[in-house]
Order: C-alpha cells, then sequence, then structure tokens
C-alpha cells in the first residue's frame, strides 16, 4: 500500500513539474523585464524598528540601534564568508589528496595550493570577526 502510494506522489511530483518550471520562467522573465523588483533588507533592523517604535526615545538612540544592526550584519556576512571558504578548500583538500592517491601530482599540488589560498582567506576572515567583536565591546 505504501509503495503505491509513493508511486502515485511521484507520478503526481512528475506531471507537475513542468508547470513548476514554467512559473519559474515566469517569474525569472519579470525580474529580467523590470515588471518584477526585489527588497532585501536586514532582518534585524526591523527588529530594531520596533523596539525603537516601543522603547526608545531621541534620535540618537535610534541611530546607535541602526549601526548595531549594521554590524550584526557586517559580521554575519563575514562568517558567511568563511563558511564558504572553509567548504572551498576542504573540496580542494579532498580532490588533492584524492588525485595524489592516483598518481595526479601536478594537479594535486595545484589543488593544495588552492586549498592554501582559501586557508588563508577563511583565517583573515575569522580575524576580521574577532575585530569586529572587539570593537563591539568597546561600544
Amino acid at each position: 500500500m505504501m509503495r503505491l502510494l509513493k508511486y502515485l506522489q511521484a507520478r503526481s511530483y512528475t506531471m507537475s513539474m513542468p508547470y513548476r518550471v514554467q512559473k519559474i520562467e515566469e517569474f525569472t522573465n519579470q525580474l529580467e523585464t523590470g515588471d518584477l523588483k526585489l527588497r532585501v533588507r536586514v532582518l534585524e533592523v526591523s527588529k530594531l524598528m520596533t523596539q525603537f517604535e516601543e522603547e526608545v526615545d531621541g534620535y540618537a538612540d535610534f541611530l546607535n540601534l541602526i549601526w548595531q544592526s549594521e554590524r550584526a550584519a557586517r559580521k554575519a556576512t563575514i562568517l558567511q564568508m568563511a563558511t564558504m571558504y572553509t567548504v572551498f578548500g576542504g573540496t580542494l583538500l579532498n580532490l588533492g589528496v584524492t588525485l595524489s592517491s592516483q598518481g595526479n601530482g601536478a594537479i594535486a599540488n595545484g589543488s593544495f595550493i588552492g586549498a592554501g589560498v582559501f586557508m588563508t582567506l577563511f583565517l583573515r576572515s575569522m580575524q576580521r570577526a574577532k575585530k569586529l567583536e572587539k570593537f563591539e565591546k568597546m561600544i
């Protein structure tokens, strides 16, 4: 019975897939032509705006809240990049080990060098994140 249900669900998904692809294509076409515009904002700002409306008095306090939000967004961006550097570096390291075990030394060395570059970028990103934390503690 479960097997039949899974088969019917898979068939339903397969039948509806062209419609979904068409919807995605329409959406991207609207974005490309300018009929549809995306808005991106930092969630921290909206949270801080709510806090401002409820608790904060004064323009200087409001600016301080905005700066805190921007610092939080900057730190999140730095940490996200550090994560990406780690993934890329680990992938290149894994590729280098695999290639070196198969006897492709030149390509493996290039992969190891790339992994080292990404490791350096990762360490630099972590230093920047620590520097931001230190700056926030001073404020």
